[in-house]
């Protein structure tokens, strides 16, 4: 607390602490106000403080001059009387290599000369250690990134360590010293990139492409190397094709369309026309064994399905719910409808940088991307020069390009394979963000209902799929109307879950709601559970107060349902279970209705339980 105004004194003070070298936690604290105080880029205060850290902890002062570095403006010069500079001269004397290579930079930014022989010597034995076959690959890959993090507009610096990379150099070290070469900002690094790329093997050269994908300046080298035949059309993954083919550089994207055009590389941009040409071929049959390692292979990175994949895009362990006719559109043309939160984002930042990707988080300060390889980029936001949110989905279109129609077949044929268990998927009927307060006040803590982690969970022998909220910013309940509080009386009084099945049962984690019983009218009708079936007829089933519902705040039994899962803050979450009276015909959707009570009920996840199947 007292660091925050205090910023300068505070540093002084825990250069010095008596308690010696820092803990974790310390070295946290101390690196954050060292970035505030860098941000706020008051020349006048700086010899001062680098007076004060004179013989100080080396650990302190190595986390300091790490926030100092992150923060300082770059646009900000500092003046250094000949006592500040000496102050810098036996401050590197105390700091560790890398903390001393942070000073470096930090005292270059300033415009000081003052360290230009130690630069040169921190330079000299990081570039040695990188060329140390004996060192240990993590060693030397690190030696590289502070070597160019202390001289990052040195080309020369850049292509030595690119030219470090040889037959006997591993994959692991190669990427990283690409990766390391590709931070430079020298202007010419770029071509050196691209001079490497034919004798890089696979998993560097992809990483070399990606760091000439992300320089507006450095992408004419990688345009002029597949004309040259350093690296192929169809190394190159569809959404980097798309990148190209649509660089807001004329010159570079018509470049890029007319290598496309002779490799036939860009799908069809009339997606219709190739969905209608490939419906009669995979809109039925298949087989959904096959299909699973089609999706390992080709969706894994991206998607979740179970236990399986990652989660950049949309999670299909409900996929089974959506007729194929319509699967087949979400996965030929990704584009025609975006949910909210997996638009594409493009930045463009002030030194040439091109970052593409969902927006994973954003802060008062900086904007964090998470691109198609689940890679997370931070930005801060007074160095993004454009921002704009897409019109595209970051899945590229054209994947009947990837693969052929069989296998396009089989890979619906195991979406949309139902087991004995179905989760429905709550993303677009979500009302609400849990992780927030949802009653009262946003910043309450009590109202909130968080899980410790959002993977899927069984609970009495079912298996629920819970949507992430990504800290707070996608709904991942259902909370329903309700008159009391501030925030239940702008929720919806309906919401539809599509089903497409025949249903046995229909499995809940609910059964809690605000001003639920003990309080309200015991008995009362707080939640309508609505089955719409396939020969137009309907099914209510009503969910009483105090019978299958209770309040959320704590841990309340009623006898018709029962405590799945206590939440982080002692509230309740509650399982029960809907029996459809028509189990041969198909249930289209389940409708969860707000009943006539002033209870506000809480829908956290549905599964139903497939009838026929044991």
């Amino acid at each position: 607390a007292a660091a925050a105004r205090n910023d300068d004194a505070f540093l002084a003070a825990i250069a010095h602490a008596q308690a010696g070298k820092l803990g974790p936690e310390e070295i946290l604290v101390t690196t954050r106000v060292a970035e505030h105080f860098a941000r706020g880029g008051d020349v006048q205060r700086v010899p001062a403080l680098l007076a004060a850290l004179a013989g100080g902890e080396p650990s302190a002062c190595d986390a300091i001059m790490d926030g100092l570095s992150r923060g300082w403006p770059r646009d900000r010069k500092v003046t250094l009387d000949r006592k500040a500079e000496d102050a810098v001269v036996n401050l590197a004397k105390v700091l560790s290599g890398s903390g001393r290579a942070r000073l470096v930079k930090l005292v270059g930014l300033w415009g000081s000369q003052s360290l230009d022989r130690i630069g040169a010597e921190l330079a000299g034995g990081l570039l040695a250690l990188v060329r140390d076959e004996k060192a240990s690959d993590s060693r030397r890959a690190n030696a590289a990134q502070q070597l160019v993090e202390l001289r990052p507009g040195n080309e020369e610096q850049a292509r030595e360590l690119l030219e470090l990379i040889g037959p006997r150099t591993s994959p692991e070290l190669a990427t990283a010293l690409v990766n390391a070469a590709a931070a430079a900002t020298a202007r010419g690094t770029g071509q050196a990139i691209a001079n490497t790329l034919a004798t890089l093997t696979p998993g560097p050269r992809a990483a070399a492409v990606k760091a000439l994908l992300t320089r507006a300046e450095w992408t004419p080298a990688l345009i002029a190397a597949i004309e040259q035949g350093k690296l192929r059309v169809s190394e190159l993954p569809l959404d980097q094709k798309q990148a190209l083919a649509a660089h807001p550089d004329s010159s570079i994207a018509n470049r890029a369309r007319k290598l496309f055009a002779a490799g036939g590389g860009l799908p069809d941009p009339d997606r219709q026309k190739v969905i209608d040409a490939l419906r009669p071929q995979i809109l039925a049959g298949g087989d959904p064994a096959r299909g699973r390692v089609v999706f390992k292979e080709q969706c894994s990175k991206c998607h979740a399905k179970g236990e399986e994949g990652g989660h950049v895009g949309p999670d299909l362990t409900g996929s089974a719910a959506m007729p194929r006719e319509e699967l087949i559109i979400h996965v030929l043309d990704p584009s025609r409808s975006v949910e909210g939160n997996f638009v594409k984002y493009n930045i463009a930042t002030t030194d040439g940088r091109v970052i593409e990707g969902l927006l994973a988080a954003e802060t008062r300060t900086t904007v964090e991307l998470l691109d198609a390889d689940g890679k997370r980029s931070v930005v801060l936001r007074d160095e993004i020069d454009q921002m704009s949110a897409s019109r595209k989905s970051l899945m590229p279109e054209g994947f009947e390009k990837q693969i052929n129609a069989a296998d396009l077949k089989n890979l619906l044929a195991y979406l949309t394979q139902r087991g004995k268990y179905l989760p429905l998927d709550l993303r677009k009927a979500a009302t609400i963000v849990s992780t927030r307060g949802m009653f009262n006040d946003q910043d309450s803590e009590a109202e909130r209902m968080i899980l410790r982690d959002w993977s899927a969970r069984t609970f009495a022998g079912v298996p629920f799929v819970f949507v992430d909220p990504q800290g707070d910013r996608v709904p991942n309940v259902i909370l329903l109307n309700g008159p009391e509080g501030t925030y239940p009386p702008r929720m919806p009084k309906r919401v539809e879950l599509p089903c497409h099945a025949t249903v046995k049962a229909i499995h809940m984690l609910s059964g809690v709601s605000g001003w639920g019983f003990p309080y309200g009218r015991k008995g009362s009708v707080s939640l309508i559970v609505r089955l719409r079936y396939a020969d137009g007829s309907t099914e209510d089933h009503p969910l009483e107060n105090g019978v299958q519902f209770a309040d959320y705040i704590r841990v309340v039994n009623v006898p018709g349902s029962r405590l799945a899962f206590t939440l982080q803050g002692q509230q309740q979450i509650r399982y029960l279970s809907v029996q459809p009276t028509k189990q041969n015909v198909p249930i289209e959707a389940v409708e969860l209705v707000k009943g006539p009570d002033r209870t506000a009920p809480v829908v956290m996840a549905v599964t139903v339980e497939i009838a026929g199947i044991e």
